[in-house]
This record gives structure tokens, C-alpha cells and sequence, in this order.
């Protein structure tokens, strides 16, 4: 094989510039005629960023032109072209193809044709083009074109364009103007199609606009064939690297008005539904806002937002329908030198019981907060806590409470032996009712509380075994006082009454000690192999030992998790009996496969098991299946199924729900199809409920 190294240095004429490139040329045959250079056989030209391999080429070292014939191969640093036919100029980066193909490995993109030109980097055209996501042969789907023009920075023009599956036509556009540019660009996107029995037929063209380097949104008008015409719009922002945030509204006049049913109408809607989510994070202040119109609304058609994937997995989650409460939340925070500052409001929407002012608010609620340091001139530490909120509960009763405390211990180390911690926790609380309702007798309520305790801590380690392995034991000892002072503690008497407002007013006398030893078998990297930890606790007000609790984990390899919860203790006529437990078995293969069975009880009223499994099937298919039985009722509370089917540029997935009839409502069959396509996101979607007995 010849080899020649080429180096170029061309002068214009006086008024031209300096052009320089360094080219190698491999080839079994190379002929050199002044600047041109014809090598055959086995020809690879190397240059900066660029390779190119064919059967036959010819070189003009003046203009810079390659042509080349016979299963030309050329690499760049963005993607890499085949044809038969092949023009390539060095210096402008013009590109000509005839019977070719261009592979883009950045988005991935594939486009084939007759003739593929591009001139300089900014400009392509094509004539009998088709242009694919899938890397597959044939392609699961693509869009085929007569002509096309893409200038970048531009606007691209398609000719007769045909959407394929395979190599099926199976939607036709005559003309496509979209936008080409590198920078995001305002424009219509793909229309979503989708099928319900709650809303009848779903067409949806969304509108997408740039607001800016930092926002943009996209607004979305859809026809409900069965409800009417549905509004909704989504605003992304983000003014720095740290924040970002959105808004998402959707509202419906509704002309339904309600679910029918034989011999009426089930419920009435209103006819003015609408949904509100906006939240952001990073930096200072943040939010999370979820408002609903009525306390239906995901009982009904539920929610557009995120093709309702945000609402429910479809593979372990429940319904939506199961949703009892809509959060939002909202705060701002500060921190200095330990000590934090924070000022928030939250309001929980009742999604239970009729009529949506139902609602619990604390709004605002202001806490300042100083962490853990030492106490001067001494060995103490100190931390506080100060808090005051205003609320309004779900019982319509309105008031401000306070809360204070201020911790003080004293850490002691006897390393590597033991630690020490005893501490003193002085509370105060107080209540003050704007509005009663006729539930409280007095306005005013304030409550002084003390904490003492100690907490006892050491580890110990055994020898090293199998290969590295080790035992490492955590036994705990706490003892714990808590004390109401200037009160009693006689839950039935009505002088001495706390308000329960929020989650946590329900404060109890305590006086226990709780012992636990913890039990871990690590590798010689410090994972654990097997925990294990079991602890009681021992109450001195009611002079006995409450039950045992347990929790064991064991993973000895990646693809099997046990772990098991119980707590049990002494009952009348027999020794031990569980009151609780949990178990969960879980096996998954890197391929995938997955089969999990977890059983829940509670003495009370619960006897329940769950069966699940996903199987990775062949060329791309997968199945799963779920189940709870519940042993009590005797009955099933539901069963899924689903198949997947995904290849590398789109995906399938079909999934069926039965739920079991109740007193009220007879037997529901649920079905989801979801047709994903890469770069278009969901085009299809449809869910459809089936009632029967």
C-alpha cells in the first residue's frame, strides 16, 4: 500500500487569503498529477476532524475538492455519512450524496435519500428524503419527504410528507414549515390524540413560546369531545443556575355537569372546573401550590398535567381516585452562623367530604431556630426553638398557638468505649382562640413542659471472618421523663384540655426506658450484609413492658432483598403472639426480571398479601403483574396487568386494572394505552373505565 502525505499551502492572488490543511492519503494504487491526486483501492484521507474511506477518490489540492465513488464512508465530529456517490470540499465543508445516508449522533437522527446536499454548515437539501430517530433496520417509524430545506438558524420547509410506521404511510402533510434554529424557537408542537370514556375523544394542539433566555411556555387548547373545550398552560422559568420553578393551570367549562348513571345523574360538577400546581425551588424562598376547583376533580376525568403520570404509577401506585388531600405549601429561609430563620404557610385541601372550603390552613407560621453549640464558659450545649403560627382548622376554628423550647446536654465521649448524653428540654405552648364555634369554653390555653432523659451508647466489633467479614453490635439504653407541670393528666377532665388543632397537639405523659441492641454483619468494605436490631420499652407509669419490636434486612448479593418487621409481646392465654408484623421478598436480575411478594398484619384488621413480577420478554417486550388478596374480606382489592414493548426511538404500554365491587358501586375494569415516540413525547394516550357487575 502507497501512503502520501500531502501538505497544502495555497497563496491567492494578492488581495486572497491563506488557506493551509495537512491531509493523509492511504490507498493500494496513488497516482499524483501537479495538484490533483487520483488513488483507488482501499483509500482512507485523514485530516483534522474528519475520515474519509472508499473505493475510489480524487483529490484537487487547490480547490480542496474530494470526490468519491464505491461505499464511501466519511466521519466527522458530529456524525459520520454513507453513500456510492460522494463530494466533499475540505475548506467549505459543502457536502453532496447521492443514495446516501447521514447518521447525527448527538440527537440520534438518521436521514436517508436520493440527494442530500449540504452547503457550508447551515444549509441542507434534500431531495426524496426520510429523516428517523430509530437506529433500527427498518426504522419503527419515521417521516418520509419528497423535498426538504433546512437552513439552520432558519426555518425548514417539508414537501409531501408522509408520517411511516415501518414502512406503512400513516398520516400525510402537504406542507411542514417548522423552525431549524439552534436556539429555542416559538412554533406549534406535535397535536395530542387521546381516547376516554370520562371525556369522549381528546384533540390538542399545543403552542409553544420563548419568553427569553430563562422562560417559556406552552399553551395547549383541546377539544374534549364529551365535555367541552378544555384551556391548559404551563410557565417554566429558571432566573438562575440554583432556582427554577413552574406554573401549570388548567381549566374546563364543563358541559357534562356531572357522571351519569341509570336513572339520573350520579353527582353534579361544577361547570367551571379548573386545577393550579406552581412550584420552585432552590435559593431562599420556594413553593409547592396544588388547588383544585371541588373536591372531585380527580374522581372524575382527573388531571392533564404530565399525561397524569405525575398523579399515578401505573406499575405500584393507587388511583387517583384514592387521593384524599391536595398540600400546598410555601416558605422562605435564612441561615447565619447556626441560627436559621424560617417563614412559611401551608394549606391542606380535604378532598373526603363535600364542598372544597374544607380545609386546614397555617398560614403564616414564623420559627427561629438556633442549632446545637456550647454554652459559655462551659461544657454544655444548648439549642432552641421558637415558633408561632396562625391557624385555621378543618373545624372551622380559628386561632393563634406558640411554642418555645430550649434544649440543654451534656455530650460525654469515652472513646472508643461509650457516649454519654443526658439532657433537660423545657417547653411552652399556648393557644389563643379568635373562634370558637362553641367548642372550646375559654379563649386562652398555655402549657409548661419539661423533658429529661439520658441516652447510653457503645459498639463492639468482633474478629474478622470469611474473608474480611465482621460483626458489629449497637446496644442502646434511654431513659426518657416527660412531665406536664401545673397540670394533671386525666384525659377526661374537662379543665384540663389542650386544644388539638394540629398534627402533634396531643401530648402525653411519658415515662419510660427503652432498650435495643442493633446487629450488623458488614464485608470488609463496611456494607452491611445482614442488620438485625430488636428493642422493648418499659413504661414506669403503667408499671410494665410494652411489646418487642424487630426489624430484620438481609442482602447478601444484589439480586435478593429480605426484610421483615414484628412487634409482639405477652397476651392472655398463650406466651408471645404478634399484634404486627410486615415481610417483603424481593428478587431482580441485572436483565431486569423482577418478583416481589410483601404480606402485611395487624391483629385488628389487617391480613393482606401482595404478588407482584415484571418479566423482560424477547425483542424489547416486558410484562407485569400485580395483586393484593386480602384475606379478611376474602376477596381480591385489585389486580394489574400490563405489556410493555420498547426499542431505542419509541414504546408501547398497555395496562389493565380490575377493582373489586363494593356495597356502593358495582365491579370497575380500567384499561391505558401510551404510545411514546422519541423526540415527540406522548402522541397517543387513552385510558378507558369499564363498570360491570
Amino acid at each position: 500500500m502507497h501512503r502520501l502525505i500531502v501538505l497544502i499551502a495555497i497563496i491567492f492572488a494578492s488581495a486572497g487569503p491563506l488557506h493551509a490543511a495537512t491531509l493523509d492519503v492511504e490507498a493500494d494504487t496513488i497516482k499524483k498529477t501537479e495538484e490533483r491526486i487520483e488513488a483507488s483501492g482501499n483509500v482512507v484521507v485523514t485530516g483534522e476532524d474528519m475520515s474519509l474511506k472508499a473505493n475510489y477518490v480524487v483529490y484537487d489540492t487547490l480547490s480542496e475538492d474530494l470526490w468519491a465513488t464505491g461505499d464511501c464512508r466519511l466521519k466527522e465530529e458530529g456524525g459520520e455519512l454513507e453513500a456510492q456517490t460522494l463530494y466533499f470540499n475540505a475548506r467549505r465543508k459543502d457536502i453532496q450524496l447521492e443514495n446516501g445516508k447521514v447518521l447525527i449522533y448527538k440527537e440520534p437522527m438518521i436521514i436517508t435519500g436520493d440527494s442530500i446536499s449540504r452547503y457550508g454548515q447551515d444549509f441542507y437539501v434534500g431531495e426524496n428524503v426520510e429523516f428517523t430517530p430509530c437506529l433500527t433496520e427498518p426504522p419503527n417509524w419515521s417521516v418520509a419527504s419528497s423535498s426538504l430545506e433546512v437552513p439552520l438558524e432558519g426555518y425548514a420547509r417539508a414537501w409531501h410528507s408522509r408520517f411511516m410506521i415501518r414502512q406503512v404511510p400513516a398520516l400525510y402533510f402537504p406542507y411542514l414549515l417548522y423552525p431549524a434554529k439552534l436556539k429555542r424557537q416559538s412554533g406549534l408542537l406535535f397535536p395530542e390524540i387521546s381516547q376516554s370514556s370520562d371525556y369522549g375523544y381528546r384533540f390538542g394542539i399545543p403552542l409553544y413560546l420563548t419568553l427569553g433566555r430563562s422562560a417559556d411556555m406552552t399553551l395547549t387548547p383541546t377539544q374534549l369531545t364529551s365535555r367541552g373545550l378544555l384551556l391548559t398552560s404551563e410557565l417554566r422559568y429558571r432566573p438562575d443556575y440554583e432556582q427554577s420553578g413552574e406554573i401549570y393551570v388548567e381549566s374546563l367549562f364543563d358541559r357534562k355537569g356531572g357522571e351519569e348513571m341509570e336513572g339520573g345523574v350520579l353527582e353534579r360538577i361544577p361547570d367551571h372546573r379548573w386545577y393550579l400546581k406552581a412550584n420552585q425551588v432552590g435559593g431562599p424562598l420556594s413553593w409547592d401550590i396544588n388547588l383544585v376547583s371541588n373536591e372531585d376533580y380527580f374522581r372524575d376525568i382527573g388531571s392533564f398535567y404530565g399525561n397524569e403520570q405525575y398523579w399515578k404509577d401505573t406499575a405500584t401506585e393507587e388511583a387517583d381516585k384514592d387521593r384524599e388531600e391536595l398540600i400546598s405549601r410555601m416558605q422562605w429561609q435564612s441561615y447565619a452562623d447556626g441560627f436559621s430563620l424560617n417563614l412559611s404557610g401551608q394549606w391542606k385541601q380535604d378532598l373526603t367530604v363535600k364542598g372544597d372550603d374544607r380545609t386546614l390552613q397555617e398560614l403564616p407560621k414564623l420559627s427561629a431556630r438556633m442549632s446545637q453549640r456550647d454554652l459559655w464558659k462551659s461544657p454544655l450545649k444548648i439549642s432552641s426553638e421558637l415558633t408561632s403560627t396562625r391557624v385555621y382548622s378543618e373545624d372551622w376554628i380559628e386561632a393563634m398557638k406558640d411554642y418555645g423550647a430550649a434544649t440543654v446536654s451534656l455530650p460525654l465521649s469515652f472513646s472508643p468505649y461509650l457516649t454519654l448524653r443526658p439532657y433537660v428540654k423545657e417547653s411552652y405552648r399556648d393557644t389563643f382562640i379568635t373562634d370558637r364555634r362553641d367548642v372550646y369554653d375559654e379563649a386562652t390555653y398555655r402549657e409548661h413542659w419539661q423533658e429529661r432523659g439520658v441516652s447510653l451508647t457503645t459498639a463492639l466489633y468482633s474478629s474478622r471472618f470469611a474473608g474480611g467479614w465482621y460483626h458489629q453490635m449497637v446496644p442502646n439504653l434511654t431513659w426518657t421523663y416527660l412531665s406536664r407541670l401545673g397540670g394533671n393528666y386525666d384525659p377526661s377532665d374537662p379543665t384540663d384540655i389542650f386544644p388539638y388543632l394540629l398534627t402533634g397537639d396531643d401530648w402525653e405523659k411519658q415515662f419510660d426506658m427503652k432498650l435495643s441492641v442493633e446487629n450488623y454483619i458488614r464485608d470488609r468494605s463496611g456494607r452491611s450484609i445482614l442488620d438485625f436490631s430488636i428493642g422493648r420499652i418499659y413504661s414506669y407509669i403503667t408499671d410494665e413492658w410494652e411489646n418487642f419490636f424487630t426489624t430484620l434486612r438481609f442482602q447478601p448479593c444484589p439480586w435478593l432483598m429480605v426484610k421483615h418487621t414484628n412487634e409482639f409481646g405477652r397476651e392472655p392465654g398463650r406466651s408471645y403472639a404478634t399484634s404486627v408484623h410486615s415481610s417483603e421478598i424481593r428478587l431482580k436480575d441485572p436483565r431486569g426480571d423482577e418478583i416481589y411478594v410483601s404480606e402485611e398484619y395487624n391483629r385488628i384488621d389487617t391480613k393482606s398479601v401482595v404478588l407482584g413480577t415484571r418479566l423482560v420478554l424477547v425483542k424489547g417486550f416486558s410484562a407485569r403483574f400485580e395483586a393484593e388478596h386480602d384475606y379478611l374480606r376474602r376477596r381480591y382489592e385489585y389486580s394489574r396487568q400490563g405489556l410493555t414493548y420498547k426499542s431505542q426511538c419509541w414504546s408501547i404500554d398497555v395496562y389493565r386494572q380490575v377493582e373489586p365491587a363494593d356495597e356502593d358501586s358495582p365491579r370497575e375494569t380500567t384499561i391505558y394505552l401510551s404510545v411514546n415516540l422519541l423526540g415527540f413525547g406522548d402522541v397517543i394516550h387513552t385510558s378507558q373505565s369499564v363498570e360491570g357487575d
